[in-house]
């Protein structure tokens, strides 16, 4: 909670300070190369098992929002280069397909255990963006890119009977040592075991098509969709091969 709500204030003081920069690029310019905004995207969540005895169980439902910025490449209003700084949560739920089997006390069997990871990442898309020229009162767009993601929180809540939590424990952070214990272990030839930890850092492809319309002025409202299709590997367990991705419904205005 203290790292989202720092994420939060980091945001606001730059949404503040890079439209005050903006707002003093404009009126000295007629032609803006620069635009500015900020964003929400409701994202619908799952994760696709390349490997291993796992399978996606069920689609979440995450958020993003931060900033956004625009950047015309060579002067033609086309062709823009488009970054933004996001805070994106990707809720994803995955269920084990083979038995389990858990160490504490030794060799307990689970069978269908469910695993509902609530993971959130810092966002850096990196994308060209290809607008239309105005029709109307709407241009079209289309981007393309990359958008490397850095995990900034974790917690996962393992389902199973009987329970493997005690002392009130409803969920629990993956990627902590001292929670190793959740983990389970398997046999001696670690048969039925699973490393529940994620990956730190996350590469998606982006691909997003909207519109965008002016509001007033210099004020334009953008809409759109985006596929957030992961190619690195969600799971630290080298027996699971997994991809988390999103298609999330862009909302924003730039200023």
């Amino acid at each position: 909670m203290k790292t989202q709500i720092n994420s939060r204030l980091l945001l606001t003081a730059i949404f503040f300070g890079v439209s005050f920069f903006s707002a003093k690029t404009a009126t000295a310019q007629d032609n803006r190369n620069v635009a500015i905004g900020f964003k929400v995207s409701p994202n619908f969540t799952w994760t696709r098992i390349m490997e291993g005895a796992m399978e996606n169980n069920g689609m979440g439902l995450g958020f993003s929002y931060g900033l956004m910025a625009d950047i015309n490449i060579a002067k033609n209003p086309n062709y823009w280069f488009s970054t933004e700084f996001i805070v994106t949560s990707a809720p994803t739920k995955v269920n084990a397909t083979d038995t389990l089997l858990w160490s504490k006390p030794a060799g307990i069997p689970y069978k269908d255990v469910n695993f509902s990871y609530n993971l959130q990442y810092i966002q850096i898309p990196l994308t060209l963006k290809l607008k239309t020229n105005e029709i109307g009162n709407l241009k079209y767009w289309g981007q393309f890119g990359v958008a490397p993601s850095f995990l900034i929180q974790q917690k996962v809540k393992t389902v199973a009977q009987p329970t493997i939590y005690s002392g009130g424990s409803k969920s629990h952070n993956p990627n902590s040592g001292s929670n190793d214990n959740y983990d389970f272990k398997g046999d001696a030839n670690q048969n039925g075991s699973f490393q529940d930890n994620v990956r730190a850092a996350r590469l998606p492809l982006v691909l997003g098509a909207g519109i965008e319309s002016k509001i007033s002025g210099r004020t334009t409202f953008v809409a759109g969709l985006r596929f957030d299709n992961a190619f690195s590997d969600l799971f630290v367990d080298e027996k699971v091969d997994g991809r988390n991705n999103y298609l999330g419904i862009q909302l924003g205005i730039f200023f």
